[in-house]
């Protein structure tokens, strides 16, 4: 089946009405780019945080912040699960 002429036109009426904006949107921008810099960036005076927490497992303070954070998270549901199996 086959649209109207009229249809026709008036899609392309729309999409002619939308091209700048288009190209606007694609647009290289002109000149040098402003590239966002690392804001949560680690203190360079800090002392060296281990790659991984079984390297040094006594001390907590030199792990990353992710592996302090899968730390709670995995207590948290050990807990849940053992409240849930004595409970249950």
């Amino acid at each position: 089946r086959r649209l109207p002429h009229a249809h026709l036109q008036k899609m392309s009426g729309v999409l002619r009405a939308a091209a700048p904006l288009a190209r606007r949107l694609n647009a290289v921008p002109k000149g040098p780019v402003n590239r966002a810099t690392r804001g949560m960036a680690s203190d360079p005076n800090a002392t060296p945080k281990v790659a991984y927490p079984w390297l040094d497992p006594s001390n907590p303070a030199n792990w990353k912040e992710e592996h302090v954070v899968f730390t709670i998270l995995g207590a948290w549901g050990v807990v849940i699960f053992g409240a849930k199996t004595a409970f249950s």
